[in-house]
């Protein structure tokens, strides 16, 4: 009886051994299949983002007027993005001329800028506010000036293909030559809408 005992232990042993084999398998699939889909949710819903936008452009010394041009963001991860601005604004003269009779300065008043800029989301969701900054060059009465600018922006996701960008930013550089020199302080207020590619 003792031998008919113990031949009937080795099928459960055996099938406890068979049992643990998937449970080591579930164990080693959690364990390395986990972090992995944790990482692929912080990747972003979208990578590339082209903004055409409008808003006011107020350069320093000059008169306000209406800025527009497109943007280009490239979206690394949910906090981070690196992308470039091309912009048109203009910075007449008519007030300064038509008060004081004078013309400060000769050439176009059509102001070029463009750059590369970089962002970084402080909050992650349907609305994200971001800092960003910025380096490039600004065209203002035919001279090129290197810019550097900085300033935040709030991201509202409408769609998932669609978003709204408004941004606040300061291009700040310098014109003129030799003692005829200064720096400049411009402001570009902008409203943006950015569609999913």
């Amino acid at each position: 009886m003792r031998f008919r005992r113990n031949v009937k232990i080795f099928p459960t042993v055996r099938r406890r051994a068979v049992v643990s084999l998937p449970a080591i398998g579930t164990f080693l699939f959690v364990m390395f299949a986990m972090p992995s889909a944790s990482h692929s949710q912080t990747k972003p819903a979208s990578i590339h983002e082209i903004t055409p936008f409008l808003g006011m452009y107020a350069p320093d010394r000059f008169e306000t007027s209406v800025a527009i041009g497109v943007r280009y963001y490239y979206q690394i991860d949910k906090r981070y993005s690196v992308g470039g601005i091309v912009g048109f604004a203009r910075a007449k003269q008519d007030f300064l001329r038509n008060t004081n009779g004078l013309n400060l300065l000769p050439g176009s008043n059509q102001v070029f800028y463009h750059g590369a800029r970089a962002t970084y989301a402080f909050l992650n969701g349907k609305v994200e506010p971001y800092g960003l900054a910025h380096l490039g060059l600004t065209r203002l009465y035919d001279e090129n000036s290197f810019t550097f600018g900085w300033g935040i922006g709030t991201k509202v996701r409408l769609n998932p293909n669609v978003v709204l960008r408004y941004e606040f930013l300061n291009y700040i550089f310098s014109s003129g030559r030799d003692n005829n020199t200064w720096t400049n302080k411009n402001i570009e207020v902008s409203l943006g809408l950015g569609y999913s590619l």
